[in-house]
C-alpha cells in the first residue's frame, strides 16, 4: 500500500506543469542630467532625463506580458536640494502617463544657486514615484495573480558649481524724459569668483515705450573686469510721447573670456529704469493792454515746472484771431532752471477792424535738450481782452474864437490818449469857407501817455462870415512802436464873432469927419498966429 502511494505521488509530480513566480520583471528607472554646470547666484533650468531600461532575463513571458510588467505608469519626479547649495523652485512634476521599456522622457526643474555657493560638484536627489504590474503567483487553478505596485525610488544627478565671473545690475539712471531722448547708464558688478577678460556689455530694448539704440541692441566694450568691481555703460535712449513715468525693463548680457581664454556669455540680466516725467512749463500772471486800432502789450510769467533745466529757451506767441498781430513773436530767455520763473512781454498791434472782446493766444517754449536737439513745449493757451477802439488823441480849443473879417492864431490843447508814447507828431488843420487856413501845421516832438501840450495855427474868417460856431478838422501823423501812423480826422469847434461896435456909424464915415475937423482946427490956429 505504501509503495502504491509513493508511485502515485511520483507520477503526479512528473505530470504537473512547472510554475515560476513572475515577479522578476519590473521597470528600472534612472535619471541623468545633461548640462550640469551652474554658477553662484544663478537661476537656471535643469533638464533631467528619466529612462526606463530594465534587464529582461526571463524568456518564459510573451512580449506582451513582458511589456506589461516592465512599463512604468503614472511616473512623477521631485527634485530635492539635498546637500547642494541650491533652492529648487519647481514642485513635483508629472513625467509621463506611461514609460515603456527603452524610452526616455525629459523633465525640467527651475533652481536658484546660492549667492555664496562654493565651487564644486554636488549630488542632487531626484525622487521618482511610479506604478507597474506585478505577478504574485498562481491562484491554484493554473492562473497567475497580478496586482499594481507603486514604487518610490531616489536617484541622484550631479551638479557642478563653476568657478567663474558672474554679473549683477546694481544701478540704473536715465536723463531721458517722456517724449524725449537722453542718456541711460547701467552699472554692473562682477559678483563671481573669477575676473573677466575682454568683457563687453550688450544692452537691449525690451519694448517700444523705452527704447535704447534706436530699437537695436547696443554693445559697449569694458575690457578687464576684476572680482567685486563695478563697471558702467551709457547708451542713448528715447521714451515714447505716450509713455508713463514708470519703470521699464532693459536686457543686459556680458560676453567675456574666462581664465582659459574661452569665450563665455553671462546669463541674461534684467535692468529696471524709470524715465523722467515729461518736460513741462506753466503760464501765470497774464495781462494785456490791447485795444482795437492801437498797439498794446501782452505780459505773462512762464515757469519751468521741470523736471530738468533747459537751455536756449525762447518763449513764443501766436494767435489765429483776426486783427491781432504780434510785432514780435519771440522772447529770448536762455537757460531756465527747473522751478525758475521769467516774465515776458510782447508788443501786439490790434487793427481797427478787430472787435472788442476776449481773444485766445498761444504761448510756448522752444528749447534745447541734453542731446542738443531742439524741442517745442505743448501750447500754453491764454485769454486776453481787446478793449473797444478809442481816439488816439483828444483835441480841445484853448482860444477858439475868431473875428469875422480878421486873421488870428488859434490854440488847441492836444493830449496823448493812448497807453504808449508817441513821437514826431505832425498836426495839420483843415477848414472850409468862410474859414480858411494860413499856417496850417504844428509839430510836437513827443507825447507820453496822458501828456498834454498846446498847438497853434493861423486861421482867418471872411468878413461875410456869420457869427456862429464852425467846424475845423485836423489829423496827426506820428510814430509809435517803430511805425509811422496816421490818425483819424478830428473835428474841433471854432467860434466866429462879429467885429466890436458893429451896430453904430460906419467907421469910415467917422474917420472922415475927424479928418475934416482936424483940418479946420489947423487952419484956425494958423490964422491966429498971423
Amino acid at each position: 500500500m505504501k509503495r502504491a502511494l509513493l508511485v502515485c505521488l511520483l507520477v503526479g509530480l512528473v505530470a504537473a506543469p512547472t510554475v515560476a513566480v513572475a515577479d522578476e520583471l519590473s521597470p528600472a528607472l534612472s535619471a541623468t542630467l545633461g548640462d550640469d554646470d551652474v554658477s553662484p547666484g544663478q537661476e537656471a533650468t535643469l533638464t533631467v532625463s528619466i529612462t526606463n531600461s530594465p534587464e529582461i532575463y526571463s524568456l518564459q513571458y510573451s512580449p506582451n506580458a513582458t511589456q506589461a510588467h516592465t512599463t512604468a505608469r503614472h511616473v512623477k519626479a521631485t527634485m530635492k536640494s539635498g546637500s547642494a547649495p541650491i533652492d529648487v523652485k519647481t514642485g513635483t512634476k508629472t513625467v509621463a502617463g506611461t514609460l515603456p521599456t527603452g524610452q526616455t522622457v525629459p523633465t525640467s526643474f527651475r533652481i536658484a544657486v546660492d549667492q555664496n555657493a562654493k565651487p564644486g560638484t554636488y549630488r542632487v536627489p531626484i525622487e521618482v514615484t511610479y506604478t507597474y504590474t506585478k505577478t504574485l503567483g498562481p491562484d491554484g487553478l493554473g492562473n497567475f495573480v497580478r496586482d499594481d505596485k507603486t514604487v518610490t525610488k531616489t536617484m541622484h544627478v550631479t551638479v557642478h558649481v563653476e568657478d567663474e565671473p558672474r554679473f549683477r545690475v546694481v544701478d540704473t539712471a536715465t536723463n531721458a524724459s517722456v517724449g524725449d531722448t537722453g542718456p541711460t547708464t547701467l552699472t554692473l558688478k562682477n559678483v563671481g569668483s573669477e575676473p573677466a577678460n575682454d568683457a563687453r556689455v550688450t544692452v537691449s530694448p525690451q519694448g517700444t515705450q523705452f527704447v535704447v539704440g534706436g530699437g537695436q541692441p547696443v554693445t559697449s566694450y569694458v575690457g578687464e573686469w576684476a572680482v567685486g568691481e563695478n563697471r558702467s555703460v551709457t547708451v542713448s535712449s528715447s521714451v515714447a510721447a505716450d509713455a508713463e513715468a514708470q519703470n521699464y525693463t532693459l536686457g543686459a548680457q556680458v560676453t567675456y573670456a574666462n581664465a582659459n581664454g574661452n569665450t563665455r556669455q553671462s546669463d541674461s540680466l534684467v535692468a529696471s529704469v524709470r524715465p523722467l516725467a515729461e518736460q513741462t512749463f506753466s503760464l501765470s500772471d497774464v495781462s494785456s493792454t490791447l485795444r482795437s486800432g492801437e498797439e498794446g502789450t501782452l505780459n505773462a510769467t512762464v515757469e519751468n515746472t521741470g523736471p530738468k533745466a533747459v537751455s536756449n529757451a525762447v518763449v513764443t506767441v501766436s494767435t489765429s484771431s483776426t486783427g491781432i498781430v504780434p510785432n514780435r513773436n519771440e522772447f529770448a530767455v536762455g537757460t531756465l532752471e527747473a522751478g525758475e520763473r521769467v516774465s515776458v512781454s510782447f508788443p501786439i498791434d490790434v487793427t481797427g477792424s478787430a472787435e472788442a472782446g476776449p481773444r485766445q493766444v498761444q504761448l510756448g517754449v522752444r528749447y534745447t535738450n541734453d542731446a542738443g536737439e531742439t524741442r517745442q513745449s505743448d501750447s500754453l493757451p491764454a485769454t486776453v481782452r481787446v478793449a473797444p477802439e478809442r481816439d488816439r488823441f483828444t483835441v480841445e480849443p484853448v482860444d477858439g474864437t475868431l473875428t469875422a473879417g480878421a486873421s488870428d492864431t488859434v490854440t488847441f490843447r492836444l493830449t496823448n490818449n493812448g497807453d504808449t508814447p508817441v513821437t514826431n507828431v505832425n498836426a495839420k488843420v483843415y477848414a472850409d469857407s468862410p474859414v480858411s487856413t494860413g499856417d496850417d501845421q504844428a509839430f510836437v516832438p513827443s507825447l507820453a501817455p496822458g501828456e498834454t501840450t498846446n498847438i497853434t495855427f493861423s486861421l482867418s474868417a471872411s468878413g461875410s462870415a456869420l457869427a456862429k460856431t464852425y467846424p475845423v478838422s485836423m489829423d496827426f501823423q506820428y510814430d509809435s512802436g517803430g511805425e509811422t501812423k496816421l490818425s483819424n480826422y478830428y473835428q474841433v469847434p471854432l467860434t466866429v464873432t462879429k467885429p466890436t461896435g458893429s451896430g453904430g456909424p460906419p467907421l469910415g464915415l467917422i474917420g472922415g469927419v475927424v479928418a475934416v475937423l482936424l483940418v479946420v482946427a489947423g487952419g484956425y490956429l494958423y490964422y491966429k498966429r498971423q
